[in-house]
Order: C-alpha cells, then sequence, then structure tokens
C-alpha cells in the first residue's frame, strides 16, 4: 500500500458496531463521539478532513510498525482524526493567510488548536485518555512547546500523531511540484529526520521513515 496518497483511513472492521454485551472499545468511542467535531471542522475549513484521515492512517502504520496492539493502535488513528477539530476557533480569514502573515493574535489561536481541540473532545464525551493525547499533540520532543514536556513525559501517542500530521503535512506541500511519490517521500523522510530530537520524537519518525521507504520499494 502507497503511504504517499491513503485513500482509506479506515480498518475493515472500523465501522463494525461492538457485539451486544460487550464494551465498545477506546477506538469506538473516539470515532463515534468525534464523528460531529469532525463535521464541523469541515464545515469550517473545506478539506480538513482529507488532512485528518492521511493522518489517521500515518498514526495507525506508525503505532504497529512500533509494536503498539491492535486495540491502542486504532485508538491511536481514530485519535489522529481529532487532531486539528481545535481549529473551528480560528478565524477563516486567519487560516488563508501564509505564515508570515499572521498577527500574534491569529498564531496564538492557531498555537492553542490542540489545546482547545481536546476541551471539545472532552465535551463531546470522549474518554480523558484520549483528551490527553490531543492536547499533548502541540508539545515538541525537546519540550520547548506549552506545557514544556519533553520525550517520555509525552504520550506515545501524542507523538506519533504529531509525526504523523507533519508528515502529511510535509508530503502534502510537495504536491503541486510534480515529483514522483518516490522524490516526495524521500523528502518527506529527509524532513522528518532533521526535525527528530526537537520538535519530533526520533523513535516515531524511525518508524514512518521505514514505512515510506518500503512503499516505496513496492512501487519500483
Amino acid at each position: 500500500m502507497s503511504l504517499d496518497r491513503p485513500s482509506d483511513a479506515r480498518s475493515p472492521e472500523a465501522d463494525e458496531p461492538a457485539p451486544s454485551g460487550f464494551e465498545p472499545s477506546l477506538a469506538t468511542l473516539i470515532r463515534s463521539r468525534g464523528s460531529a467535531l469532525l463535521g464541523g471542522l469541515e464545515r469550517h475549513r473545506p478539506g480538513a478532513g482529507d488532512h485528518a484521515d492521511r493522518t489517521a492512517v500515518y498514526a495507525f502504520a506508525a503505532a504497529v510498525e512500533m509494536g503498539l496492539d491492535r486495540d491502542r493502535a486504532e485508538a491511536v488513528r481514530e485519535a489522529a482524526r481529532l487532531h486539528e477539530v481545535g481549529m473551528v476557533y480560528v478565524p477563516a480569514k486567519a487560516l488563508a493567510k501564509p505564515s508570515g502573515e499572521l498577527t500574534p493574535q491569529e498564531r496564538s489561536l492557531i498555537e492553542s488548536r490542540f489545546a482547545r481541540g481536546a476541551e471539545l473532545a472532552r465535551g463531546a464525551g470522549i474518554p480523558d485518555r484520549a483528551c490527553e493525547w490531543i492536547a499533548a499533540v502541540g508539545e515538541r520532543f525537546d519540550g520547548s512547546g506549552p506545557a514544556g514536556l519533553a520525550g517520555e513525559r509525552l504520550p506515545i501517542e501524542s507523538r506519533t500523531v504529531r509525526v504523523a500530521c507533519a508528515c502529511d503535512t510535509i508530503l502534502a506541500a510537495q504536491e503541486p511540484t510534480g515529483g514522483s511519490p518516490h522524490e516526495r517521500q524521500q523528502t518527506a523522510v529527509e524532513e522528518l529526520r532533521r526535525a527528530a530530537g526537537t520538535e519530533l520524537d526520533p523513535q516515531v519518525v524511525a518508524a514512518l521513515a521505514a514505512l515510506l521507504a518500503r512503499a516505496t520499494t513496492t512501487e519500483v
């Protein structure tokens, strides 16, 4: 499967209801209770759902690559879909601006999207554990993020989503250049590795880089 432009972020069993008498999984709770939040984000920022789905694919694949069990990896996937729902608090005119033209207030709103998204998720009844993952996506691996949490103090789920988000952002930015999937994936791996140890978790970067390398080899 190519990781360049994934077409389906859901596993085959993703929409199957839990058997009668069984507690729904964390992934099921996140998905069912977060669907309205995703709908609101898409209305506010058309196309955001595509980024959310692609980020979910990368996050799930990286989680499995690192050895997380299936239930946990699926929960990471569903949390990844919600990682930017806090963008609904950012005015549309700010979202349309290049980064260099943002006012300090607009930049602050964008930077707070993860914490505010976690508040929205909590209000929707999503379990606290997943809300904490969403909030911590805004932290940096070196501890220079808003809360100052670093390294292993950050949930591996949050670190995984942050790398997945960065990967999709890098790949999407390259599409207008017309490069081949192989070239875009190579560039993404290089950029992710440059950020490893500062912004991003090196372990997650290594896992996703290995996946991208295998996808490229398969396509050649």
